[in-house]
């Protein structure tokens, strides 16, 4: 009985093992797109924002523009490759452990930022939202937004980065 309890759990040690060894390094392959910081095409934004504010609208920390236009940040979905990028390098953390963050804020009434399912719905609601704030990947940027700054592997700049788009992306 003793060693059919052993075998059970070195089989799970073992099973977890490979799921972490499946879903986890295999999952962090090594992600050089370039992130375009969006708001809507028409919008006012660009000479108020800086980027060193980013990190503090997606914090919700700063509510508002200079000019008084209330700012609505939108995120991905929090298992999004683009999410988990963007989070890492702007918030300097993962979805994950922002969660705790918010449960706390969320009794002071500040909600977190708006989240989307996909690349185009980020866009359709930046588009149609005064004051929005998003992300896509920079090779799907068309005319209904504007990037107003660049997040690239290894900074957030407002220049445009030399961008290596496919045809099919």
């Amino acid at each position: 009985m003793q060693s059919s309890t052993l075998f059970n759990i070195r089989c799970w040690i073992y099973s977890a093992a490979l799921c972490l060894l499946l879903t986890g390094p295999a999952t962090a392959v090594e992600d050089n797109r370039v992130i375009a910081v969006i708001v809507p095409a028409q919008a006012g934004l660009a000479p108020d924002l800086h980027p060193d504010e980013l990190g503090l609208i997606f914090w919700r920390k700063k509510l508002y523009a200079a000019h008084g236009q209330a700012l609505h940040p939108v995120n991905l979905h929090s298992e999004h490759p683009l999410r988990l990028k963007f989070s890492q390098q702007v918030l300097h953390s993962t979805p994950r452990s922002q969660v705790s963050y918010w449960n706390g804020l969320y009794f002071h009434g500040i909600q977190p930022p708006y989240t989307v399912q996909s690349e185009e719905a980020m866009i359709r609601y930046v588009a149609e939202t005064d004051g929005a704030i998003g992300y896509i990947d920079a090779c799907h940027v068309d005319e209904r937004i504007k990037p107003l700054f660049w997040l690239t592997p290894s900074k957030l700049t407002s220049e445009l980065p030399a961008l290596r788009c496919e045809s099919g992306n």
